[in-house]
C-alpha cells in the first residue's frame, strides 16, 4: 500500500506562490512591446492596448487599456521587430519579487489593481529575495 504524503520545499527563485490553479492561453505581444536584444521575460506583467486587442509591458500610468494588469508573460519573449503570438496566464498566484514589473507599479498596486478587475490572478510578496 503506497502513500500519499507530499513533500514540498520552497524555492524563491519560482514564479509561483500558490497552489491557485494555472490556466494560460495564447495571446499577441505587440510588435516593438520591448526593446531590441532585451525579451520580455517570463512573468512580465502585461496589459491588453484595446484599440488593437495586443498585449504590451503593463505601465500604470499608460492610456491604452495596457494600465489595467490582464495577464503575465508564460515564456521570454521577443517581439522588438514584430508581433508575436505567446503564451500568458490568466488565472494562477504569481511571486511579485520575481515577475518582470514596471517601476509605475508596486505589487500592492498590483494586487489592488487586479482586485479592482475581478482577475483570477493573484501577486504576492514572498519577501526580499537576495
Amino acid at each position: 500500500m503506497g502513500t500519499n504524503n507530499v513533500v514540498a520545499s520552497y524555492d524563491p527563485t519560482a514564479l509561483f506562490a500558490g497552489a491557485f490553479p494555472v490556466r494560460q492561453r495564447v495571446v499577441t505581444l505587440a510588435s516593438g512591446a520591448n526593446l531590441a536584444g532585451a525579451p520580455l521575460k517570463r512573468g512580465a506583467l502585461l496589459g491588453r492596448v484595446t484599440a488593437t486587442d495586443k498585449y504590451i509591458l503593463s505601465v500604470a500610468t499608460a492610456s491604452d487599456g495596457s494600465q489595467v494588469p490582464a495577464a503575465i508573460l508564460a515564456a521570454d519573449t521577443d517581439a522588438s521587430a514584430a508581433d508575436v503570438k505567446t503564451p500568458a496566464y490568466f488565472e494562477g498566484e504569481f511571486a511579485g519579487e520575481i515577475m518582470q514589473i514596471d517601476a509605475s507599479w508596486s505589487i500592492a498596486a498590483v494586487q489592488a489593481a487586479l482586485r479592482q478587475a475581478n482577475s483570477h490572478l493573484y501577486v504576492r510578496s514572498v519577501g526580499t529575495l537576495g
